[in-house]
């Protein structure tokens, strides 16, 4: 996980809801509990031919269900794509698909795979004509529709090539406020508003106007929308989730409301990324009650610390606290499971004291969509 993410939720403080123990699922065990248990991998830990048996094992053996696998962090796609060039930070072998490979894996270890796609980030100089020197630093500019069309088609590419469980967007923001002429002359077509004059409004506390804030969210949201049509129309069974931090004034400003998604069914989870070591579950809670789709929510829980000392790293969270927090984040469980991040971190000590503790029972996932019937 990059320096940025960490800093953006460190010094959060907000969200979710109402005690809830694992559901009994039917026609199993009787030992056996429906509880979907992600965790997540930002780095190529699994994209290797031998390293796919070796993560599956570590996380099926710590009791996880569920794998979120980052296939997409902006500078290159790990599967044999017709829409983007390979992943510059891994190698590419003739003739071997790391995703296709996973998914054959996984399947021996009774684990679902929700490919992650980083959507908005950008790591590497790129696709050239979704953005210029006016977008927000590391990012693609949302709000050319190319780019929309672009990163929908991509995603849409996995589910129609692969039988995936799921789909996971992370960075669904707009990485900042766009000041290139396009974006201006878009953001005066749209309000009648001068987006420089809006966007120095902005850099005050509660200076951001409605026109801003709609503005950014259309265009998040289009990526959204069209993400969830395109993917349930390929697969009916697909959970489709999203990393946020609802409250938080970045998702305000940066257009992603996800527990609007949530509400109206456009997203079935919303990960609440909070990875520090004491999160405030009573202001979490509170959020998750006021939601009309209160099961969506998940607190996402971290598994690191950042320490200084003899040297800056950032180094496995003592076994014990990664138990607690997920015991704690167990309690918000409506439907949706749990949540951690980020394996690169797992350490042998927190699948000893996971199997045997918090994920002593096995699991099947168990998800509680969004999808509304249709009238």
């Amino acid at each position: 996980m990059e320096l940025t993410r960490r800093q953006f939720v460190s010094a959060l403080s907000f969200a979710v809801a109402t005690p809830l123990f694992p559901r009994l699922v039917s026609g199993t065990a009787a030992e056996s509990v429906g509880e979907s248990r992600a965790i997540f991998d930002e780095g190529l830990n699994w994209a290797s031919k031998s390293s796919a048996a070796i993560v599956c094992e570590r996380i099926a053996r710590a009791g996880f269900n569920v794998f979120m696998p980052c296939v997409w962090h902006g500078r290159g796609t790990i599967w044999p794509s017709t829409l983007a060039p390979w992943d510059s930070a891994a190698a590419r072998i003739p003739g071997f698909d790391p995703l296709g490979h996973l998914i054959e894996v996984a399947r021996r270890f009774d684990l679902e795979i929700h490919p992650w796609f980083t959507v908005v980030r950008r790591d590497r100089e790129f696709f050239h004509d979704y953005y210029d020197a006016g977008a927000p630093s590391e990012s693609f500019d949302v709000h050319r529709e190319g780019f929309r069309d672009f990163i929908v088609s991509l995603i849409l590419e996995v589910v129609r090539q692969y039988p995936v469980h799921g789909i996971n967007l992370d960075y669904i923001r707009a990485g900042g406020i766009c000041v290139s002429p396009s974006c201006a002359a878009d953001y005066l077509a749209q309000t009648g508003h001068n987006l420089l004059v809006d966007r120095a409004k902005a850099l005050f506390p509660g200076g951001a106007s409605p026109e801003l804030l709609a503005w950014q969210e259309r265009a998040v949201e289009d990526i959204v929308r069209r993400v969830s049509a395109g993917a349930r129309a390929l697969n009916q069974k697909i959970v489709i989730s999203v990393d946020a931090v609802p409250g938080h004034p970045i998702d305000l400003t940066q257009g992603r409301n996800s527990v609007k998604w949530a509400d109206s069914g456009l997203v079935d989870v919303v990960y609440m990324m909070h990875y520090e070591v004491n999160p405030d579950w009573a202001a979490l809670r509170r959020l998750q009650q006021s939601m009309a789709r209160p099961e969506a929510l998940v607190v996402l829980c971290g598994n690191y610390e950042d320490v200084t000392v003899p040297v800056k790293s950032v180094v496995p969270r003592d076994a014990g606290k990664v138990a607690t927090l997920l015991s704690e984040a167990r309690k918000f469980q409506q439907g949706n499971g749990l949540g951690l991040y980020l394996y690169s971190r797992l350490s042998d000590q927190q699948v000893a004291e996971l199997s045997a503790q918090t994920f002593g029972a096995k699991a099947t996932p168990s998800w509680s969509r969004g999808v509304r019937p249709r009238s």
